[in-house]
């Protein structure tokens, strides 16, 4: 009996050495600090190497739609910050934003900050977050994904996108043209028109039916409220005018005038619900898409060239807004 409990105590001894010696060789934490600084320093290069920047797609969370907004960044990896071009004023600021490439998470992980076009856009509820972890890193192309799932309680994993190195300049957000003066001034065709016909046709082929579009401006404490509780407009810079589509005077809703684009917006917790909430996403999803581009302007201010990409960049939908 005694030869059985030392040859017991002998057995477990080896196991424990055993387990030990797995442990030191799967678990040795500085080469795993070093091989995770290494790829994060690789992907530091090529986000700097990169003289006209990076465009970003960001895909609506509304899967009904078929569009992706983009977004043109600038990383300076000397200083930690970014510049962004994209649909929303508040691109224009001359403050550069900061950003962060760590391994937080064990892997790498692509950090805004707060303040950013990418924080103010998750505040409005347009994005998942503004925390992205790198999943694949090409010359090119670096796909992400943002860490959660829409608030700092859901579980991770947000809706995939892409950063795809520009190798043209890009020039959609270069010349604002200014949008409210064309829907609301009380000199502009389509102000005065109560006959603005939207005409899209899509990648698909398909041509949906003209929608009309009348527009009217918001009393100033209207403004003031959206100016200071709708992160839409606070934080990213977007103008409202006031939108009714196809006559319906009952149910008119917000539409946002931007950076060479016009977006539609739900506002989410604010009354009433049949302004904020249900005309905007009805004509959104009537159009596959929350926003248009503006691509032209004819001299005498009544007709809009428009189109809008894909998630992979690509011109889904084109058309015209013009004063019939």
């Amino acid at each position: 009996m005694k030869n059985t409990y030392q040859l017991l105590i002998a057995i477990l001894w080896v196991v424990l050495a055993a387990g030990c010696t797995k442990y030191e060789k799967d678990f040795d934490l500085e080469a795993n600090d070093a091989r995770q600084n290494e790829l994060n320093d690789k992907i530091l290069k090529q986000l700097g190497d990169a003289p006209l920047g990076w465009i970003m797609y960001i895909p609506s969370m509304d899967t009904a739609l078929i569009t992706a907004t983009p977004v043109i960044i600038k990383f300076d990896i000397g200083k930690g910050t970014f510049t962004t071009q994209s649909p929303f004023p508040a691109s224009a600021s001359s403050v550069p934003s900061l950003f962060e490439l760590s391994s937080a998470t064990g892997s790498p992980l692509l950090s805004f900050a707060s303040g950013s076009i990418f924080s103010s856009f998750y505040e409005s509820g347009n994005i998942n977050d503004y925390y992205f972890k790198v999943l694949n890193a090409g010359v090119d192309t670096i796909a992400v994904q943002p860490y959660r799932k829409g608030n700092i309680y859901a579980s991770e994993g947000g809706i995939p996108m892409k950063l795809v190195k520009l190798k043209a300049p890009i020039t959609w957000f270069d010349s604002p043209v200014n949008l409210p003066a064309l829907f609301i001034a009380n000199d502009a065709p389509f102000y005065n028109s109560a006959t603005n016909t939207l005409k899209l046709t899509y990648k698909n082929g398909y041509v949906p039916p003209a929608i009309n579009m009348e527009f009217s401006g918001s009393s100033a404490g209207n403004m003031n409220f959206f100016r200071t509780y709708l992160p839409f407009c606070r934080d990213l810079g977007m103008y409202p005018v006031e939108l009714y589509v196809n006559s319906d005077y009952n149910n008119g809703g917000l539409y946002y005038c931007g950076n060479n684009a016009l977006y539609n917006h739900i506002d989410n917790g604010v009354s009433p619900v049949e302004l904020f909430v249900n005309p905007p996403r009805k004509f959104m999803r009537a159009l596959k898409t929350d926003y248009l581009l503006v691509r032209s302007v004819s001299a005498d201010r009544t007709k809009i060239g428009l189109f809008a990409v894909d998630k992979d960049g690509t011109e889904i939908i084109t058309g015209t807004l013009e004063v019939e």
